[in-house]
């Protein structure tokens, strides 16, 4: 079954997190899609940068820091709030991968109600987004572009991540897991879901790895 791989228990998923990149960091996705970029900290790295006190003088060249910093700051929002979404997307299939497991009409009917309150919670993330992350995966997302100095762009892309078929596409348990099929079908959705958030959050990643390896050779 595809959606076997994301089941997580609720004993086995940490209860706090150090770093809002916490959710990313080790994660094999991340890692491999930083592509040819050397390997650093991420979140140290972020921290470090967001920290840092480069003005862009001429002992730094033309060097923007204030842009690459403002969008470090947007994508370490970002890459909290899909770890919030990712939470719950984690516990919405923990309650479908039970519902495969009873019998009683009643009883998945009751799950399925459990399922879309998470389903909507989701929703609710994307509606409170701060107006960093909103940036880029809120209802209105753009590209963020960054100034490197002089002509030089980097641009960072958004993406819809909320429960609509054009983003996470999570659709309500209209038939409230009256067949066992709905469930399947839900489940599959769910893959889906988990896995474009992790395409997405591996991204901005990788975007925050290029920012930060750019910001590190204007000061040295």
């Amino acid at each position: 079954m595809v959606f076997a791989l994301n089941r997580t228990s609720t004993k086995s998923r940490p209860q706090s997190k150090s770093s809002p990149l916490a959710g990313w960091l080790g994660r094999k996705g991340a890692k491999e899609d930083a592509g040819a970029l050397p390997e650093i900290d991420i979140a140290a790295g972020l921290i470090r940068a967001l920290r840092s006190t480069v003005n862009g003088t001429p002992e730094h060249g033309d060097f923007d820091n204030g842009s690459v910093r403002d969008a470090l700051g947007i994508i370490e929002s970002t890459l909290f709030s899909i770890d919030k979404i990712r939470d719950i997307l984690e516990q919405t299939c923990e309650i479908a991968i039970s519902a495969q497991g009873v019998e009683d009409a009643g009883g998945r009917a009751l799950l399925a109600e459990s399922y879309d309150e998470h389903r909507l919670s989701i929703a609710s993330v994307i509606e409170n987004l701060d107006e960093r992350a909103s940036a880029l995966i809120g209802k209105h997302p753009h590209h963020v572009d960054v100034k490197l100095g002089g002509k030089a762009r980097y641009s960072v892309s958004p993406a819809r991540l909320d429960i609509s078929e054009t983003g996470l596409n999570l659709p309500p348990p209209c038939d409230a897991f009256a067949t066992f099929e709905e469930i399947t079908e839900t489940l599959q959705h769910l893959d889906f879901a988990l896995k474009k958030a992790d395409r997405t959050g591996a991204a901005y990643c990788r975007d925050a790895q290029f920012l930060i390896a750019r910001m590190t050779a204007a000061v040295e």
